[in-house]
């Protein structure tokens, strides 16, 4: 936070039509690897949904039906579950809920910059827990720094690096008094991965987290949700304000939890097409990270000056520079017609 109270922004992935102009970049031609998103785009189901919503009267403020639909597909009771305006909106409200001024938070990074902007919002103090390239391994027991740590913030499988740790891994970290916070945002993209929920449903104190909008390619749409304990989605919902989801995202919601599993067959060759260009990278010397999910992270040396390098091309990928590691850039897979010519732009900058 700084000296006038204001928390300082976060810096996310998209395009920026600004930025794109002043380089003499057509927008309508870039394409977008910085975001993350399902490469089939968006399911035109999905899409009618939000666009046949009825926005001449009010949804249904505390988004029932679709909370309804959401316990279904996750096989829990509706009191564990709370849809919320996407994951980022979630993170925040748990910090408000879960964590008083002054308590710890401990982020397992390099990660997503909405854990430690959500902390400081409401003036709790962040304990970094910081894990090492090229692996990117966590640590069996969390330093001592956060055995008091009142909230544990965990992305599995992590922005930006795709590492995905396991049930057990995880479990050695949860302990009486703190709760381990378990943003599965990515889970979907990571084939045969475990699923998060078991947690809660097992009994742990754990909040799951998860986001509609990549696997569904809808960033446009907020949709995400969160599961935990009823007492803890008691409190949650106390905190969220009515009508926190429109009308668009409340339509397109089931019809995206009704695709899900064909969402997921389709990534079969996603992982073909992230594994081809796995290989033709390392075969060229590059170092990257250990994702198992829908992206890369490939060390560049100067990752700024590759994601410019890289848009001259038509293509915009992540800098991580905001995630604390400059010398590298994050690549989602793209289509597979695409593949070949991602790979040649990154054989091509990162030759140099």
């Amino acid at each position: 936070m700084s000296s006038d109270g204001v928390v300082p922004g976060v810096v996310h992935g998209g395009l920026d039509e600004r930025e794109l102009r002043a380089l003499g970049v057509d927008p309508a031609g870039v394409l977008d690897l910085s975001a993350n998103l399902h490469p089939a785009g968006p399911s035109p189901a999905v899409l009618d949904a939000a666009r046949s919503a009825r926005l001449d009267r009010y949804p249904p403020a505390d988004a029932a039906p679709l909370r309804e639909a959401i316990a279904a597909h996750e096989g829990v009771p509706p009191e564990w579950v709370l849809p919320t305006p996407g994951a980022t909106a979630a993170i925040h409200l748990v910090a408000r809920a879960l964590l008083g001024e002054g308590e710890r938070a401990a982020v397992v990074g390099p990660t997503f910059g909405e854990y430690e902007s959500a902390v400081r919002t409401v003036r709790g103090e962040t304990v970094q827990v910081t894990v090492l390239a090229p692996d990117f391994a966590p640590p069996e027991v969390l330093p001592d720094g956060v055995v008091d740590a009142r909230l544990v913030f965990v992305a599995n499988p992590n922005n930006p690096t795709g590492a995905h740790l396991g049930r057990a891994e995880l479990d050695r970290w949860l302990r009486p008094g703190r709760t381990l916070v378990v943003d599965a945002a990515y889970e979907a993209f990571v084939p045969g991965a475990w699923d998060a929920v078991d947690l809660v449903r097992d009994g742990a104190d754990a909040v799951v987290l998860r986001s509609m909008t990549k696997l569904h390619a809808i960033p446009g749409i907020r949709l995400g949700y969160v599961v935990a304990a009823p007492e803890v989605i008691a409190r949650l919902a106390a905190l969220q304000h009515s009508w926190s989801l429109d009308a668009a995202a409340q339509a397109a919601g089931p019809v995206a939890l009704a695709e899900h599993e064909a969402r997921v067959a389709l990534l079969a060759g996603v992982w073909a097409s992230r594994d081809r260009m796995r290989a033709a990278l390392e075969d060229a010397g590059v170092r990257l990270g250990p994702s198992r999910a829908n992206f890369l992270l490939v060390e560049a040396g100067d990752g700024p000056a590759a994601r410019l390098a890289l848009l001259r091309h038509g293509i915009l990928v992540r800098d991580c520079t905001s995630f604390g590691l400059p010398s590298w850039v994050r690549v989602a897979i793209p289509r597979a017609e695409d593949e070949e010519r991602v790979t040649a732009a990154l054989l091509e900058v990162l030759a140099r």
